[in-house]
């Protein structure tokens, strides 16, 4: 193997592309502008067939013992196997530890834990194998860090004792504005972004509700994502499909929308991207989920809204000035835990 440039810090993430690998991708740009090295491994099962996780570190910074090794690695099941059984992962870092002793540091960064379903779907047979391996994981780091309260609960039950747990939301891998305007000076439509299954969702909550969305001022719903258009079964509200947009484009089409749509339960709001990156752009936020917990620091009706509450009229009336101060929450709740921040709390804690 060619040895790569030595590496202070290695983030390890599932191999491909996806919202996994732009998150790691924007703490590495802010490391990088901060002067600070760090490596990228993509680790697939077959690649580690090929060359271990210990060899590929061994590349990177030198050989085992000679240097202290600090790896971040991205947890999320379904990007390491495809039912998200991942043993193989467990086995490459059994025999890291073991080839670097006492000089490596590993910081797992739990994005996703284990899948729950009913008994006729795919997840409710590996959910098993799926948290057995998140628990194994669990109990291998020296420093957890993860995106909600409600993952959080659970590793907190899971960890060895004495090894610190960290929560923060997500943040937005399409951008952080430096100002946002206030929705009033914004286009009275709403963007509906993220993955196709994602979207579908929530088209099919919408479906017959277009006289709440009007009620609210909204003209047209404009769709943003790879592949084909959603379904589509309302006749009253115009309705286009952009596909996938570049970065800059994407943000700037947020920034001058007044509304965004998502469909996310209450209680994982935090770890969703999309949500990211429409309270990152000052956007009025919609849930079309139903109704859930508040968590996380947000408070359904004060930082965004649900449609069910709309539909219901517990939330009617709304004017410009009960919209801004939505906006605005959301906003500030965001700015809490910018990229910038979390950048620099990830790095003291796993680099030290």
């Amino acid at each position: 193997m060619r040895t790569e440039t030595r590496a202070s810090l290695i983030q390890v993430v599932p191999e491909g592309q996806g919202g996994v690998f732009d998150y790691l991708q924007c703490l590495k740009a802010q490391w990088d502008a901060r002067g600070l090295s760090s490596h990228v491994i993509a680790l697939s099962e077959k690649l580690a067939a090929e060359h271990s996780l210990a060899k590929r570190i061994d590349a990177c910074i030198g050989e085992p013992g000679r240097q202290a090794c600090s790896v971040v690695l991205h947890f999320s099941g379904y990007g390491y196997a495809k039912r998200g059984v991942c043993f193989w992962l467990l086995d490459e870092l059994q025999a890291l530890r073991a080839a670097r002793s006492h000089t490596l540091k590993l910081t797992v960064v739990f994005h996703e834990l284990f899948a729950a379903g009913p008994p006729w779907s795919s997840a409710f047979w590996v959910s098993g194998s799926q948290k057995r391996i998140a628990t194994l994981l669990a109990q291998m780091a020296d420093l957890a860090w993860t995106n909600t309260q409600r993952h959080a609960t659970w590793l907190s039950g899971e960890l060895r004792s004495g090894v610190r747990l960290h929560q923060r939301p997500v943040f937005s891998n399409v951008g952080e504005p430096r100002s946002v305007p206030p929705p009033s000076g914004r286009v009275a439509r709403a963007v509906v972004f993220g993955l196709s299954s994602t979207r579908q969702r929530v088209f099919d909550a919408l479906q017959g509700h277009e006289a709440t969305l009007q009620r609210l001022g909204i003209h047209e719903l404009v769709e943003v994502g790879s592949g084909g258009a959603s379904k589509w079964a309302m006749f009253d509200m115009p309705h286009r499909h952009l596909g996938r947009l570049e970065q800059a484009e994407l943000s700037e089409l947020l920034l001058l929308s007044r509304f965004a749509l998502v469909d996310y339960p209450a209680d994982c709001l935090a770890k969703s991207g999309v949500f990211a990156a429409y309270a990152a752009h000052g956007c009025v936020v919609i849930d079309t989920h139903p109704p859930g917990p508040d968590t996380d620091g947000l408070v359904g009706g004060r930082d965004y809204f649900s449609l069910q509450t709309l539909i219901e009229g517990v939330d009617a009336g709304l004017g410009a000035h009960e919209l801004e101060l939505t906006a605005a929450r959301c906003h500030r709740w965001y700015d809490e835990h910018r990229l910038d921040l979390q950048a620099a709390q990830l790095w003291a804690l796993a680099a030290a």
